[in-house]
């Protein structure tokens, strides 16, 4: 019987042992599987990153675009004055020689 026995419990050993080495082999499998998971996240962490700094160097970029629309805007706005002020002594000096002409011719 002795032998019977030796070759039960060698049989449940054998077993025993299968069946923990499935349990790691699964327990291994899952923890690849987060490694990779962390692996990603890192990853997606340094394209946020990254894509965040583009962010501000853009917003950075168009606030300074701004500024420089505001200084040509504010250099247009005095350029119009002027053109202003040239169309009205333009306009008041035609008329006074016109004005000139018609007295000297029918006036005079």
């Amino acid at each position: 019987m002795t032998g019977n026995n030796s070759g039960n419990i060698e049989s449940l050993l054998r077993e025993h042992l299968q069946q923990d080495q499935s349990r790691l082999d699964r327990i291994e499998d899952k923890i690849d599987r987060l490694s990779d998971t962390v692996v990603a996240l890192a990853r997606a962490e340094e394209k946020l990153i990254s894509l965040e700094s583009s962010k501000t160097q853009l917003v950075d970029s168009i606030a300074e675009h701004e500024e420089r629309l505001d200084m040509h805007e504010k250099r247009l706005n005095k350029g119009d004055v002027t053109l202003n002020s040239i169309n009205k002594i333009f306009w008041t000096t035609l008329t006074g020689i016109i004005g000139s002409i018609v007295v000297y011719f029918f006036g005079g």
